[in-house]
């Protein structure tokens, strides 16, 4: 009866182990997908943009006010100080590859290039939590400074 249990118990432990390494194993494939920001206090009510997650840990971002002012020239390379300031100030986007670390709890972006430039080459580690279409992960030290703030995500079907 002894060896019955043990086996049993082991087996138990095999199995348990293999669930939570699959498990593990499939955490990046599953906040893979496209999301559409839902809501960001960086850059306001209605803010515009969108997250890509591919399954192979590839990402891009990109973040902007609701409203941005139109270049009174019609060339992007031709705004005045203040149209440039507006979309500066208005926006981020940048891309490279992400992790999902601490058993999920957290993303980690490896950005390779960003319309920050102080961002590149950075690796930046942010608190997630996915709950149905929701992805949601808190940006600790913001482009634009301030302090830290909760970006909404919204899975895209």
């Amino acid at each position: 009866m002894n060896r019955l249990r043990t086996r049993l118990a082991v087996a138990s432990f095999l199995l348990l182990g293999l669930a939570v390494h699959d498990a593990a194993a499939q955490t990046v494939k599953s906040v893979a997908g496209t999301y559409a920001i839902v809501s960001t206090d960086s850059f306001g009510k209605g803010a515009r943009g969108y997250l890509m997650l591919a399954p192979d840990g590839h990402y891009s971002l990109t973040v902007m006010r609701a409203a941005l002012p139109r270049f009174a020239s019609g060339s992007r390379t031709k705004g005045t100080p203040d149209e440039v300031k507006a979309v500066v100030d208005g926006s981020i986007a940048h891309v490279g590859t992400f992790t999902i670390d601490d058993g999920g709890k957290s993303i980690t972006f490896h950005i390779e290039s960003s319309t920050f430039p102080n961002w590149d080459g950075t690796m930046q580690k942010r608190p997630l939590k996915l709950s149905g279409d929701l992805l949601t992960f808190t940006v600790t030290a913001p482009s634009g400074g301030g302090s830290s703030t909760d970006v909404v995500w919204k899975r895209v079907k």
